[in-house]
């Protein structure tokens, strides 16, 4: 992502950096359930950016969203199969 301004007629564009290199970042491979994968890897970005954005309205929405989808791949699981959040929950 880039943000231009317009100084004296004249465009002037700086590269905003990133928080994570976009590799870090991957998409589940096909399994039987990636949307699983997925909510643990978006758990895992949401804690990650935690300290970078705490107390900002946009870690509010993140954090929201976030939880909407983990409640949405818990509504698919089979029953008795849950998710637990947490850096080694269940354990």
């Amino acid at each position: 992502m880039r943000i231009c301004i317009t100084i004296g007629g004249k465009v002037h564009c700086f590269t905003i950096p990133l928080l994570f290199p976009p590799d870090v970042v991957h998409l589940p491979h096909p399994t039987n359930y990636p949307e699983l994968e997925l909510a643990a890897s978006v758990l895992h970005l949401v804690r990650a950016l935690q300290p970078v954005i705490e107390g900002s309205t946009f870690a509010q929405q993140l954090a929201d969203v976030s939880s909407r989808f983990v409640q949405q791949v818990q509504s698919g699981l089979p029953k008795g199969v849950e998710l637990h959040q947490g850096e080694h929950a269940g354990r």
